[in-house]
């Protein structure tokens, strides 16, 4: 009997030990907090040749990204900004980029007055004239028109394999694009012409999807890799007002030179079939942050936002990139990056081809300070044969 008892006492102990080992990982992980939101919200001057001086609101809530070269984490952005020009805009934003392995997630919900939008006339050979500017007053901005835009946007993307993500995604817009009152305008005269018919109140629901290829070293500012996409879009008649179709091709090519610099690489084409508004065309395909204008910083640079409109557009841009001052706080690296850069493009419309003539250039120098693995704020100066000199900024803002 004491030998039985020895021996239950024995398992009793062995099961309580098994036990005890297998509960003090998880009593260790419950004594660790869960990691909390950060928060950090300030105001950045803007200057742009369309919007004049402005200022916008960035920041927000984050989580930071594990270690690794790849920002991957979480943001809550609420956003504002005003300008000279009379642009007011409201968002809020959640960017998680991986905090859940393996996918990513966008969610936007916007208000946008754009009180001086661009137009500057269809196709690719629009032409800006200084008189027309003054025969109506000067201060009358005859290349503009007033457009309002309400904004819900989805994005989910999910790694196949290695570098290979797909992607599913809807929009939904109002719109009010309307030319400005009192004196003529561009578009007026385009709507009196019949060049333009499509103002007024509208809405549009599309859905995309899309392919794409990510060998990047780092997302904000690439040494090596290649990232490609291709999108396809689709308007849904049936719940909007439109019925187009739309595609893009883009392609991003990183090569180190030199241990402190870079040569980058870009090719990009967007293609429509269908009735597309102008200030839809006015928007670019993406697969995920949204951005406009064919012109500006995002696309051929010195030349004015959104200063050629067509549904069919291509660029190609080549920059060299210096790393002037690298430097680290923990795991996140702070960089000065000095910046020389040429753009060359043009847009067409539907029912004519692509032709090698009448191609856009912009060339530019700059410089960028980025703050962390996602957020860069720039300064750049360059010069167009359209716009001549041109002096802008940018800021993207990340975790």
């Amino acid at each position: 009997m004491s030998r039985n008892r020895a021996a239950r006492a024995a398992g009793a102990a062995a099961t309580i030990a098994v036990a005890l080992l297998a509960a003090a990982p998880r009593a260790a992980r419950a004594q660790v907090p869960p990691e909390p939101w950060s928060f950090v919200m300030f105001p950045v001057p803007t200057y742009s040749s369309l919007e004049g001086l402005g200022a916008t609101l960035v920041g927000g809530w984050w989580k930071s990204a594990p270690p690794g070269p790849i920002p991957s984490g979480a943001a809550i952005n609420p956003g504002a900004s005003i300008s000279t020009s009379g642009t007011e805009t409201l968002s809020l934003t959640y960017n998680n980029t991986g905090r859940t392995p393996g996918w990513r997630f966008l969610l936007i919900g916007g208000y946008e007055r754009f009180r001086r939008a661009p137009y500057f006339g269809l196709g690719n050979f629009s032409r800006v004239s200084d008189s027309l500017e003054a025969a109506n007053g000067g201060d009358s901005h005859y290349y503009r028109y007033s457009l309002t835009r309400t904004t819900a946007l989805v994005g989910i993307q999910r790694r196949v394999t290695g570098p290979v993500r797909v992607l599913v995604g809807a929009q939904y817009r109002r719109y009010r694009a309307v030319p400005l009152g009192g004196a003529p305008t561009a578009l007026g005269a385009d709507l009196a012409s019949g060049a333009a018919s499509d103002t007024g109140d509208a809405t549009g629901l599309e859905v995309r999807g899309a392919l794409l290829f990510d060998t990047r070293d780092e997302e904000a500012s690439p040494s090596r890799g290649l990232f490609v996409e291709a999108i396809g879009a689709r308007a849904l008649k049936g719940a909007g007002d439109f019925d187009y179709t739309r595609w893009a091709f883009d392609a991003n090519e990183f090569f180190p030179v030199h241990p402190e610099v870079v040569l980058a690489f870009r090719q990009a084409v967007q293609l429509a079939q269908g009735a597309i508004p102008f200030y839809v065309a006015y928007e670019r395909l993406t697969s995920w942050l949204p951005t406009d204008g064919f012109g500006g910083i995002s696309t051929l640079r010195q030349n004015i936002q959104g200063r050629w409109l067509g549904p069919n557009t291509a660029l190609a841009s080549v920059d060299l990139r210096y790393k002037y001052w690298d430097a680290a706080l923990g795991l996140s690296p702070y960089r000065l990056w000095l910046v020389a850069h040429a753009d060359v493009g043009r847009v067409w419309d539907q029912g004519e081809r692509f032709q090698w003539t009448g191609l856009h250039t912009g060339y530019g120098v700059g410089a960028i300070a980025q703050l962390g693995r996602a957020s860069c704020f720039g300064l750049e100066v360059g010069w167009s044969p359209d716009a001549h000199l041109q002096f802008g900024t940018t800021v993207t803002l990340g975790y």
